[in-house]
């Protein structure tokens, strides 16, 4: 069997998309998983962070969108992702612009994609409306660090000192920590040990404001199912509603990652702003 697919990124945060009208075979979450673990290998597969399935032709929406971390577990919703999946569309729709109803299993969401005002064809630029944030989840486990561990790394390295801490749900779950310097961080580690102190996991963002600018937040990522990532969309709206709401920006936040900038509007509903990438057509024979 063959499947054809697109690779896109968005700010580095890169997927791979499979569009199709197969209801049943989309369905098939198990089988999804199993690809997502093989394809997303970055030594044996073609590598990725996730694999995106974007289901066409269901009533009431443009497509049914199912996500694969690269781990092989099921996400929620992520704000590069869907990104990525809509220009996916857009390309086998031959037209630069759309607007685009896509069910997550975090809820409905609506996508305008527009070309790149540069003129660059690979680029698009995408607004989503990502709903309201909610509360997240609290700490459920009690994993340890040990002390000779600490001891080596020192607390800050850990981010076992946050300046404030708080969790949220973007359809997905996020621990956004306020730190004195996320480059200080070591995210490989700090983000594992966050991370287990919840039972179904949650994605971690170690952030602090930006230096000498107004308005703008920079993060470093720890993804849930994906680990080191270079930019989270979900992560980078919950970043600025912890950061509105602890008085730190405004309603209108630049958030810096690693992989590039994205900008959030803040309010009841948030609304994503930022770039995806188209970087080439992929056939795997499975």
């Amino acid at each position: 069997m063959t499947f054809f697919l697109s690779k896109h990124h968005g700010l580095g945060n890169d997927f791979l998309v499979h569009l199709t009208h197969d209801a049943e075979a989309a369905a098939d979450r198990n089988a999804w998983a199993a690809r997502g673990r093989d394809w997303c290998r970055r030594s044996r597969g073609v590598g990725a962070d996730g694999l995106i399935v974007g289901l066409r032709g269901q009533p009431g929406t443009d497509l049914v969108m199912t996500l694969v971390n690269a781990d092989g577990s099921i996400a929620e919703m992520s704000g590069n992702g869907i990104r990525c999946l809509a220009q996916a569309e857009s390309i086998r729709r031959g037209t630069s612009e759309a607007e685009l109803v896509i069910q997550t299993d975090g809820g409905l969401r609506l996508v305008s994609l527009r070309p790149d005002p540069g003129g660059d064809a690979s680029l698009a630029v995408a607004s989503v409306d990502m709903g309201p944030v909610g509360p997240g989840p609290r700490p459920d486990g009690h994993p340890s660090i040990p002390d000779q561990e600490i001891e080596r790394m020192g607390v800050s390295r850990l981010a076992l000192d946050p300046v404030k801490a708080a969790t949220f749900d973007v359809g997905n779950p996020h621990l956004v920590l306020l730190v004195e310097d996320p480059e200080a961080v070591d995210v490989a580690v700090a983000g594992r040990y966050h991370e287990g102190v919840y039972s179904n996991g949650i994605n971690v963002h170690f952030v602090a404001q930006t230096r000498n600018e107004a308005d703008a937040i920079t993060m470093r990522v720890w993804e849930r199912g994906a680990g080191l990532t270079e930019a989270c969309g979900t992560g980078a709206v919950a970043v600025a509603r912890a950061a509105h709401d602890w008085g730190l920006v405004g309603e209108r936040v630049t958030v810096h990652m690693s992989g590039g900038d994205v900008e959030v509007d803040v309010g009841d509903t948030m609304t994503l702003h930022g770039t995806t990438t188209f970087i080439a057509d992929v056939e795997i024979w499975s």
